[in-house]
C-alpha cells in the first residue's frame, strides 16, 4: 500500500510540475503584438498596450484576441499589416516562443522600419538650390569647400 501511495504521490508531483510548464509555454497573440511593438522601439508593456502602440504608429491590425493562443494564420495576418508577404499552408498550427523568436529576430530590419507613408511628409518641399540634376554636391560661390 505504501508503494502504490508513492507511485500516486510522485504522479502528482509530477503532473503539478508540468502543468504550470505547459501552460507558460502557450504563446499568445499579446506576446507576438509585445516583442513587434519593442522591436519597433514602442511602448508595449501588455499584448492591448503593444497593439494600441502599433495602431498609434499606423499598422492596419487585424481584430484578433490579444489573449487568444497564437497560430500560424494569425502570425501571417499580422505580418500582413505590417507589409511582410508572408503565407501558410496551416493556419490552424500552433506558433511555439521559439518560433515566435525566429520571426521577430529574422524581420527585425522590415520590423524595425517604418511604414512606408507613415513618416512622409507631404509638405516637404526640396532646398532651393537642388534641382534634381546634381548628385547632391552643392557648390557654393561664396563658400568654397
Amino acid at each position: 500500500m505504501k508503494r502504490v501511495i508513492r507511485i500516486a504521490l510522485m504522479a502528482l508531483v509530477a503532473l503539478a510540475v508540468m502543468i504550470p510548464a505547459h501552460a507558460a509555454g502557450k504563446v499568445t497573440v499579446g506576446d507576438l503584438l509585445t516583442q513587434i511593438a519593442q522591436v519597433k522601439s514602442l511602448s508595449a508593456t501588455d499584448g492591448a498596450t503593444a497593439a494600441a502602440s502599433l495602431r498609434a504608429a499606423g499598422v492596419n491590425l487585424p481584430a484578433l484576441d490579444v489573449k487568444a493562443a497564437l497560430n500560424e494564420g494569425a502570425v501571417a495576418q499580422i505580418a500582413g499589416a505590417l507589409g511582410l508577404n508572408v503565407s501558410t499552408s496551416n493556419p490552424q498550427a500552433p506558433f511555439s516562443q521559439t518560433q515566435v523568436d525566429a520571426f521577430v529576430s529574422t524581420f527585425a530590419s522590415e520590423l524595425g522600419r517604418p511604414l512606408p507613408g507613415a513618416t512622409q511628409n507631404p509638405l516637404w518641399t526640396p532646398p532651393p538650390q537642388s534641382k534634381g540634376k546634381h548628385k547632391g554636391h552643392t557648390k557654393s560661390q561664396t563658400e568654397p569647400m
